[in-house]
């Protein structure tokens, strides 16, 4: 994106209106699901991953690999609407993509395999999630952070398609039990939090994987690869959209994390990340996301592009003024949005 653009979105944000462009969907990339929806969430389709807008396929493209004819065997059974023939045809290339340590490949059979299963059992998002989880167990390591953030995804979906149960259900004292379709609105939250976190444990790991390693996974969407450049920024912004999406209110304790807006949260970047932000409610979304926020700019502050730090400087307070409290909220936010369209038209952001 140009500086020119990014100025043009922090106008727009300044003034309140909704520009498509700051849909966090529109821009990086994204594991491949029905309808568009963002996320690492699904049903990956046989021509997904090659719907690169603007960009050459992979050199090392599943579909183009040492199993190309075997993908071309799933194509052609799903085709001719035969989903178990499918999923039995995708094994074979799972056990040699985890021999050949291409964990990318072998997430994406795997997820695939999963949801033609699930389909002939009746389609239902509890059978994939359940068929998930017996996987994860079995992974190699090297798979689960992807997985895991696949399974938050899952959760999180079965949580919106079903979110009127969850919110009517009275919280119980009771220890909940393995039956996720049955438990209340803070027990489905932690358990979405939890998968994130998973996928986030080994966050120095992700930091040096390049995105492009997981082109079999991850679609590009319409902007460069300079806005998530590692897998950790993937990861990390997924887990950002669900912890900034406001589903979570009512699960959250009286004593939730209070976000100031005399605080830091609007600050300049480098007295941001300096922050040493506390709170007894740890488990709170608001302050994971602070905290996440924290990172991806520590993480990005001596970049020689500026892409990544500044796409996470912008969405910093466009995040923040929501939960922010207090009467400074609206100058400091719109003062915060002044300072970052100065620092882009400085800096520039790529356009491709």
């Amino acid at each position: 994106m140009t500086a020119v653009k990014i100025a043009a979105v922090i106008v727009a944000l300044m003034l309140g209106a909704t520009t498509p462009s700051t849909d966090r969907g529109s821009w990086p990339r994204s594991v491949a699901s029905p309808g568009g929806q963002r996320g690492v969430v699904a049903n990956p389709q046989p021509d997904s991953a090659t719907a690169r807008a603007g960009s050459a396929p992979a050199k090392t493209h599943y579909r183009s690999g040492p199993r190309s004819s075997q993908w071309q065997s799933v194509d052609e059974s799903i085709g001719k609407g035969l989903p178990k023939s499918a999923a039995e045809a995708l094994r074979p290339i799972i056990t040699g993509a985890i021999r050949d340590r291409a964990w990318a490949e072998a997430t994406r059979a795997v997820a695939q395999r999963i949801a033609l299963e699930a389909n002939i059992q009746g389609n239902k998002p509890e059978e994939k999630i359940r068929r998930m989880q017996a996987e994860i167990a079995q992974a190699p390591a090297d798979m689960r952070p992807m997985m895991e953030a696949i399974l938050g995804q899952w959760f999180w979906q079965y949580f919106r398609e079903n979110r009127w149960r969850f919110v009517s259900r009275a919280r119980t004292s009771e220890p909940p039990g393995d039956d996720f379709t049955t438990w209340d609105l803070p027990r489905i939250y932690a358990e979405i939090d939890a998968h994130f976190m998973r996928a986030l444990a080994v966050s120095e790991l992700l930091k040096r994987t390049p995105i492009g390693e997981y082109d079999d996974l991850i679609d590009r969407g319409n902007a460069p690869d300079a806005y998530r450049p590692t897998l950790y920024d993937f990861t990390a912004h997924e887990a950002l959209t669900f912890y900034t999406s406001g589903e979570q209110v009512g699960a959250q304790p009286e004593d939730a994390f209070d976000l100031p807006a005399e605080s830091p949260v609007f600050a300049p970047a480098e007295e941001f990340v300096r922050w040493r932000v506390a709170s007894a409610d740890t488990g709170s979304p608001v302050f994971k996301a602070v905290r996440l926020y924290q990172d991806l700019l520590r993480f990005h502050a001596s970049d020689t592009d500026p892409t990544a730090r500044l796409d996470a400087d912008l969405w910093r307070p466009q995040f923040a003024k929501n939960p922010a409290s207090g009467e400074t909220k609206s100058a400091r936010y719109k003062a915060a949005l002044e300072r970052l369209a100065a620092a882009g038209t400085v800096a520039g952001i790529k356009d491709s």
